[in-house]
């Protein structure tokens, strides 16, 4: 057996990394299937959530812009729009574009919301993106202490009355 051993240990040194590469490709395939099964198990309700972050997030500079056109006459800083600051209210389709709908909740100082505004968008089917409608649904009040951020009263309802 011995001698069969020292005649032959190329060969069997051969079959034993044809082993593992066989084993650690076999681990691999396992693994990816794995990720792969999760993403594909995903909950409805998850994509979803996901997909509302992703619009949220490639939106999110033009949203910044358009609430900063907005307050500029109003205050005397931009108020601060965050991706946390922002959900996806509605998603609607024509024969030629797409609209997305965003709520957001503007807010200066210390998370003082100064209003709730409606921001749509238009994108076209060559993927072109316009502000279609900036929509300013309610007020709010600044505190005391950043009151001499207002350099004119925001028209229109307000909340906190």
């Amino acid at each position: 057996m011995l001698r069969f051993i020292k005649e032959n240990i190329q060969r069997i040194i051969l079959l034993l990394l044809l082993c593992d590469v066989i084993l650690v490709s076999s681990l691999f395939a396992i693994t990816n299937n794995d990720e792969a099964m999760a993403t594909a198990n995903m909950k409805p309700s998850e994509i979803h959530e996901e997909c509302n972050q992703l619009l949220v997030n490639t939106y999110l500079t033009r949203i910044k812009k358009a609430s900063d056109d907005f307050y500029d006459e109003y205050y005397t800083i931009s108020p601060t729009v965050n991706y946390y600051s922002i959900v996806v209210k509605e998603i609607s389709l024509d024969s030629r574009n797409s609209y997305v709908t965003f709520t957001s909740t503007p807010y200066l100082g210390p998370h003082d919301t100064v209003g709730i505004d409606e921001i749509t968008f238009m994108a076209d089917f060559h993927g072109n993106v316009t502000l279609e409608k900036f929509n300013h649904i309610i007020s709010y009040h600044l505190p005391f202490n950043l009151k001499d951020l207002e350099k004119k009263t925001v028209p229109g309802k307000y909340g906190n009355e």
